[in-house]
């Protein structure tokens, strides 16, 4: 009896934020005609922002062997491409898998990874602006990365970006190694520096579960915030997300599965880029700061919570 493809699926963990995300990309497949258990099966792994764990993971799933893999967290697929060059991987959502090196190009990948490209630089200066055009009184904001070496692009756009508009950046960072502490440092850093607004750069899933504790800061200086998409910030109490789909993103990464099942060679498989994107306002969050958004911005929403 011939076994049924098994797709490896490696995350950064379990949170309401994020499990959405697994689901879109599940039913991506099923409307390929995957149905698990019959067609097709799951092997799911979690790593819980433990290094040691994701590189555990990658080899057991690499030893199965799984017919593919897939995952958008960078410590996951780091432990990928060091358990295997040979297996497929799918990058679900991907922070500019060129400048890091990942692949050769968008257009011919070139090795065993493929799938969804975000370009986080340029979406890093749109924030800037939105924030800029929403709130054109701040003179100060606060940069909060997770550290990863590959946001490096991201957040220097953002400085960048901020320059052009006469505004000065502090720049705060919460490495994955101790994050809750090192995020009590920045943002003491933060009130130090007096910061009048807050933008988080696209990050890691151990920022995204400090969301409550990064809000609460920007809440309680009563500044404007801005996320990307992904985290669940804005629905958290957060003023501001804007960014990709990130669902439509996770459900065409099932494509690459598929065409991977089918024979396909991910080395030949261009990289697709976003083509949905998100602005959503948290009008309750701006009432309850004694803050006003720009009447242009509020008129380009997708969501607004009252």
């Amino acid at each position: 009896m011939k076994r049924i493809p098994r797709v490896g699926y490696l995350a950064g963990s379990r949170d309401p934020a994020t499990d959405p995300l697994f689901d879109a990309f599940q039913s991506g497949l099923n409307e390929l005609g995957y149905v698990d258990g019959k067609t097709m099966e799951y092997e799911l792994r979690w790593g819980e922002g433990d290094l040691q764990r994701f590189e555990e993971y990658a080899k057991e799933l690499v030893r199965m062997p799984v017919d593919v893999m897939a995952t958008s967290n960078t410590d996951a697929l780091q432990a990928m491409r060091r358990a295997t060059s040979r297996l497929p991987i799918v990058l679900t959502s991907s922070s500019d898998p060129v400048e890091a090196g990942w692949v050769q190009s968008l257009a011919h990948p070139g090795g065993n990874i493929t799938g969804m490209a975000l370009q986080t630089a340029a979406m890093t200066v749109k924030r800037m602006e939105l924030l800029k055009e929403a709130f054109p009184g701040i003179s100060r904001v606060g940069l909060l990365s997770d550290a990863e070496p590959h946001r490096l692009p991201a957040l220097n756009a953002g400085v960048e970006s901020a320059r052009s508009f006469g505004l000065e950046t502090v720049t705060l960072e919460v490495p994955a190694a101790s994050p809750a502490a090192s995020l009590m440092r920045a943002l003491d850093i933060a009130t130090e520096r007096r910061i009048d607004a807050l933008l988080v750069l696209r990050a890691n899933i151990h920022v995204i579960k400090l969301r409550a504790e990064i809000i609460a800061f920007a809440a309680a200086r009563r500044i404007p915030d801005s996320y990307s998409t992904i985290g669940g910030f804005a629905d958290s109490g957060g003023l501001m997300e804007h960014g990709e789909n990130s669902l439509d993103l996770f459900r065409r990464a099932a494509s690459f599965v598929d065409r991977i099942l089918r024979g396909e060679n991910p080395a030949e498989m261009p990289m697709e880029q976003p083509t949905k994107f998100d602005l959503v306002l948290n009008l309750r969050a701006a009432k309850e700061r004694g803050l006003t958004i720009a009447p242009s911005v509020l008129a380009r929403a997708t969501k607004v919570i009252q």
